[in-house]
């Protein structure tokens, strides 16, 4: 007796089927993709608060050049991530 599967049952068992190895390396692709996109929104806000803070008065902008200096600091943090996860991404399928 054959049953029939639904789309979603034969989704998930195609899914298993894959090696782990590939569900990984997908993984990993999408990790450093989402961070290389945060990349680009950390240093957005460091220049929008760069921006905003040449516009204020003295007392005013220094606030906003802190964050802008700590928004640029996790764009930096990210990069460093975004190119480690690569090389051990590019090693690790030799």
């Amino acid at each position: 007796m054959h049953v029939a599967m639904t789309g979603k049952a034969q989704s998930e068992r195609s899914r298993v089927n894959v090696p782990w190895e590939k569900r990984m390396d997908n993984s990993i692709q999408e990790i450093v993709e989402l961070l290389a996109e945060n990349v680009r929104w950390w240093e957005q806000a460091a220049l929008s608060c760069e921006h905003t803070a040449k516009r204020l008065p003295t007392g005013e902008k220094e606030g906003w050049q802190l964050m802008g200096a700590v928004y640029r600091e996790r764009a930096e943090k990210h990069t460093r991530l975004v190119e480690q996860l690569r090389r051990e991404n590019r090693a690790a399928r030799g």
